[in-house]
């Protein structure tokens, strides 16, 4: 969304601020509809399909159409764009809509235009939520450790530690977001503080001020490759974009006989550029008077300063300021070193008890920080919205650390309630988010979206980006948890790419852990590899050795789908080994299910069954209905593998029990693929046949290129065994297509031609199959005696 003012007619549009005014007077538009038209104006020089409209401001495809069509009636209807005129927003038939209005871009407007109050933002209007989905008991991974990552992300959005002053009303305000670097000092080691603790502190005054201003959490992120120094004019493009700030200000500061000399000026993104200095003998001082003139420069009216401090409060703002720099800078005993430094009258002060219950959440003292929390929120006046905000949002995150989804969600209700109507702040959009990701991991879904769409406008409205990568990377697990791989994709590599820019290194860990599984799943074995080489360079600098092991175990599926058979397996024991050391049993359940899966690969099926039946019989929490599902195909193929119809039964009756306990259509699909497995070892071919045919059925319905190739591949098999060539070519005619990508669809394809004794397209069969086959060995019984040698020979 473009950060510029637009004027149409008598219409001023901020997208940055999320208002739309007409001749001075603020109107209200729900947040969907503004989005609309803020696309519309932004891409004016076309006409925009209704698919792009919908999946630019609903973040997906599958929506209804109504609810576009409901959010055009009220921009219409807030423009007075009626039938007879149409002069603004015109319906492009059969494609979608077009800009029609002469459109002037504004970048300072005059004193004179600003209105002489506030404009109201865009206002939230609820949406309808569905009915929550039954709760499923707690993922392991990479949901519930996805849940961890996101609730540390959700304490990093919380960095500054009290709200700043409300921007004055009716101020003139300038275009787009700024960016302050990191302080410019040369003094002593007494103040390598100052880096960051008065780039924060200007940040804030400008903020106050009304003017976006990229937080400083992600300036930390992105600046850190500097090392300090300063950004040349490449790097400075790079920080900007990656930040979406339209301004990058540069700080400077300097000591000459007693008094300091901080300059702000603007090094990208404005010509002329902005410039403005202060001095005084307090550093501090000397940021705030600077960062006040800027703010003038920038048509922006600083809010009130008391230039009058006594010495004791003085002191107690630069300790302050110390200790924040200390925590962006991840130096958290210092941080609470500089708190606990204070007098007990300073130490009671609201402002250093909420950092200090900020440092024992980051310390993991977590019935300590909630106390702590509780007893300021009885404390703080609903005069104080802003920071009321922020402890219920603590709280949350307390409450989301300890699983307690409910209480997590009520928690950001009571959030979202205490700011009202206010602006799109930093603490409504963290509100936002952590109900979405209360409602996620509580597998209500369809509630989850629309909080996280409402996240994603809030935080790009106030220039997060991390934020938006954080909230990008939840709603790509989230469409994987619900099956719908191909959507999450998209997202999840957005996500990944922006958490990295941002150096989140642990967040991206898990994104592209969620990412190399869905690739698989759509049967991108290639593609999936290709990414594993960044998730190997991860694990080596991932500090978390249980992460290691669970993004190690990913590595080793990737590479074995790719016939890296050896990699795979040293991978896997490598992970194998840690995770013994590390006690860490739900990894070792997981590892073990892929140890027996691959057993029955290799035609193991006593192994197979002995490893598949322990983990059966143990408590073992899968990471997902989906893994356990696999475990009890891999279990009833194994004693079919040994003869022991009876034992397959006995699962399959035990896969049905545990299907119908559960909400998953994949594992409802895969219980009646076992069912049919152990029919077909029965000998019970009419049963077979059926379950079959219903789990094909289901697998197309649910259209997961995986499951579809493997209940083909098995239905295949059978059929040929059977001896009905007819209705087999016509069920792995459905996987023909992933044969140039997937190796098992080769393969299945080899055994079609091998069965109906066609050579020709049985030779080219053979071919593509061995150039997939990695170090797998192709079935004896499927090469023909006189197959050329590269038809069968498995590529290393």
């Amino acid at each position: 969304m473009s950060p510029d003012k637009l004027r149409f007619g008598d219409f001023l549009l901020d997208p940055a601020r999320r208002e739309i005014s007409r001749a001075g007077e603020a109107l209200r538009l729900p947040p969907k509809a503004f989005d609309c038209l803020a696309y519309l104006v932004e891409h004016r020089a076309r006409a925009v399909g209704r698919d792009e409209l919908i999946a630019a401001v609903w973040g997906r495809t599958e929506i209804d159409d109504n609810l576009l069509d409901q959010a055009i009636t009220r921009v219409r209807r807030v423009l007075g764009d009626n039938d007879e005129t149409r002069r603004m927003l015109r319906t492009v038939p059969r494609f979608g809509y077009a800009w029609a209005a002469p459109t002037q871009v504004v970048d300072a407007p005059p004193d004179d235009a600003a209105p002489a109050t506030a404009p109201v933002p865009a206002a939230l209007d609820p949406e309808p939520a569905s009915p929550a989905a039954p709760p499923r008991r707690a993922a392991r991974l990479p949901w519930r450790v996805a849940v961890l990552v996101a609730a540390a992300a959700l304490a990093a959005l919380a960095w500054r530690f009290w709200p700043a002053p409300k921007p004055a009303a009716g101020v003139a305000a300038t275009s787009g977001i700024g960016l302050v670097l990191p302080l410019s000092i040369a003094a002593d080691e007494s103040y390598a503080w100052a880096r960051l603790g008065v780039m924060d502190l200007v940040a804030e005054r400008l903020r106050a001020a009304g003017q976006a201003i990229v937080p400083s959490d992600n300036v930390v992120a992105l600046a850190r490759e500097l090392d300090g120094r300063a950004p040349d004019a490449a790097q400075l493009r790079a920080l900007a974009d990656a930040a979406g700030a339209g301004l990058v200000i540069a700080a400077k500061g300097e000591l000459t006989a007693g008094y300091w000399r901080v300059s702000l000026h603007g090094v990208h993104g404005r010509d002329p550029a902005p410039h403005a200095e202060a001095e005084s003998q307090d550093l501090m001082d000397a940021a705030r008077a600077a960062a006040d003139r800027f703010a003038v420069q920038l048509g922006r009216t600083p809010p009130p300063r008391n230039d009058q401090l006594a010495p004791r409060e003085r002191a107690l703002a630069g300790v302050l300021a110390q200790s924040e720099a200390a925590l962006l800078a991840d130096q958290l005993a210092a941080s609470r070193a500089l708190l606990e430094s204070l007098d007990p009258d300073q130490r009671a002060l609201p402002e250093v008890r909420y950092r200090l219950a900020r440092l024992d959440f980051r310390a993991g003292k977590l019935d300590a920080s909630e106390t702590a929390y509780q007893a300021l929120l009885a404390e703080t006046s609903t005069e104080e919205p802003q920071f009321r905000a922020r402890l219920y949002n603590a709280l949350g995150n307390i409450a989301l650390r300890r699983d307690d989804y409910v209480l997590s969600a009520s928690r950001s209700d009571a959030a979202i309630a205490a700011l009202g109507d206010g602006a799109p702040s930093l603490e409504l959009g963290r509100a936002y988010t952590g109900r979405a990701i209360a409602r996620s991991a509580a597998s209500q879904f369809d509630a989850a979206l629309p909080d996280f769409a409402r996240a994603r406008a809030v935080l790009e409205s106030v220039g997060d980006r991390l934020g938006l990568a954080r909230v990008d990377a939840n709603l790509g697990i989230l469409d994987a948890r619900r099956d719908r791989y191909a959507e999450a994709l998209p997202v999840l590599d957005r996500a990944a790419e922006g958490l990295a820019s941002f150096h989140d290194l642990t967040s991206e860990v898990f994104v592209r852990v969620a990412a190399a599984g869905s690739r698989l799943l759509l049967l991108q074995p290639a593609a999936a590899l290709a990414d594993e080489r960044r998730l190997a360079e991860l694990v080596e600098r991932e500090p978390n050795p249980q992460w290691k092991r669970y993004a190690n175990l990913a590595r080793s599926e990737v590479l074995a789908a790719n016939g890296r058979l050896a990699d795979a397996r040293r991978v896997l024991d490598e992970a194998v080994a840690d995770a013994r050391a590390g006690k860490d049993e739900s990894l070792l359940a997981s590892m073990r299910v892929v140890a027996a899966r691959r057993a029955l690969a290799a035609g193991r099926y006593d192994e197979a069954a002995r490893e598949a039946a322990a983990v059966v019989a143990s408590p073992w929490n899968a990471e997902s209905p989906r893994e356990y599902a696999s475990l009890w195909l891999t279990l009833v193929r194994a004693q079919a593998g040994t003869g022991d119809a009876k034992a397959a039964a006995a699962t399959a009756k035990a896969a049905d029990a545990w299907a119908r306990g559960n909400d998953s259509p994949a594992a409802r699909l895969y219980a009646g693929l076992v069912a049919a497995e152990s029919s077909a070892a029965a000998q019970e071919n009419h049963s077979a046949r059926a379950a079959f045919e219903d789990a094909l059925a289901q697998a197309e319905a649910a259209r997961v290129p995986d499951d579809v190739l493997t209940v083909s591949v098995a239905y295949t098999n059978w059929l040929i065994a059977q001896g009905d060539l007819a209705r087999a070519t016509t069920v792995a005619a459905r996987t023909a297509g992933w044969a140039e990508t997937s190796y098992d669809a080769a393969l299945l394809q080899v055994r079609l031609y091998a069965a109906l004794d066609q050579r020709t397209p049985w030779q080219n069969a053979l071919a593509r199959a061995g150039r997939l086959a990695g170090e797998r060995e192709l079935p004896p019984a499927l090469v023909p005696t006189d197959a050329a040698p590269e038809a069968t020979a498995a590529r290393p």
